[in-house]
C-alpha cells in the first residue's frame, strides 16, 4: 500500500493524508494545524484547530514547526509551536513539522518537552542534518528533491527503515514515483519498501491503530 504522509494535492494513490488548511473542503484523511508563517493568528484560529482536531479523519497536527526566514518574530512561533505540542500530546497525535533553518531550536524543544507522540520532519532536505534528527527520534519524510539531489540521497541512505516517510507535498510528482525511486536507491524490492512504511504508519497514527477505517473516506 502506498502513504502519501504528506500532501497539498489529492492523486488518488493509497493513503493521502491532505494538509486541510489549503484545502477546507476536504473529505478524505487529514492534518491540521496552525503554520508558523500564521502565528500571529493563533488566538483568531486556535478554536478552529480545536473543532478540526475532533473529527474522525483529521490524524495529525500539521505542518507546524518554525521558519526563521518568514512569518512573525522567532518567539511568537515558538510559542504558537509549544501551544500544538501540548495540544497534541492531549490529543494522543503526532505533529508533521515545518522547519526552515531552525532545527537547533526544534530539538531543544523536543528535549525539553519529552512529547510521547511522534514528530515527522516533513519534506526533509538537510543532507548535513540527517544523523542528528535520526538520533533524535524524529521521523523524516522526504519528497520529490529526492529525485535529484545527490546530496539528498545519500542522506537518506542513512536513515533507518523504521523511521522512514515518503510524501509529495506541492510537487506534481506522483507517489509512486518516489516509491520506485526510493526502492532502488535502498536496494529493496518495492513491495518491502511499501510494508516498511505502511508499518511505521501504523505505529504512528493513533486513529489508524485504534481502528480508523481510512476506505470511509
Amino acid at each position: 500500500m502506498l502513504i502519501n504522509i504528506h500532501t497539498h494535492h489529492f492523486q488518488n494513490q493509497g493513503i493521502e493524508i491532505i494538509n486541510k488548511e489549503d484545502n477546507p473542503f476536504s473529505n478524505g484523511l487529514f492534518s491540521y494545524g496552525i503554520h508558523p508563517w500564521n502565528a500571529e493568528k493563533w488566538v483568531e484560529f486556535k478554536s478552529k484547530l480545536t473543532s478540526e482536531l475532533t473529527k474522525e479523519n483529521c490524524v495529525a497536527i500539521g505542518e507546524i514547526g518554525l521558519d526563521k526566514l518568514k512569518g512573525p518574530t522567532l518567539q511568537d512561533q515558538i510559542e504558537v509551536f509549544k501551544a500544538q505540542i501540548s495540544i497534541a500530546e492531549q490529543q494522543q497525535l503526532p505533529i508533521i513539522i515545518h522547519c526552515v533553518k531552525a532545527w537547533n531550536e526544534i530539538k531543544l524543544l523536543k528535549q525539553q518537552m519529552k512529547p510521547q507522540q511522534a514528530w515527522i520532519y516533513h519534506g526533509f532536505e538537510k543532507a548535513a542534518l540527517v544523523e542528528d534528527v535520526v538520533n533524535s527520534t524524529t521521523y523524516l519524510s522526504f519528497g520529490a528533491r529526492i529525485l535529484t539531489n545527490t546530496k539528498l540521497q545519500e542522506a537518506l541512505l542513512k536513515v533507518p527503515m523504521n523511521q522512514l516517510f515518503l510524501e509529495t507535498d506541492t510537487a506534481d510528482c506522483s507517489i509512486l514515483t518516489l516509491y520506485e525511486f526510493v526502492s532502488k536507491l535502498k536496494n529493496i524490492p518495492l513491495q518491502e519498501l511499501e510494508i516498511s512504511i505502511e508499518q511505521n504508519f501504523k505505529r504512528v497514527f493513533t486513529k489508524w491503530k485504534n481502528g480508523l477505517n481510512v476506505q470511509h473516506f
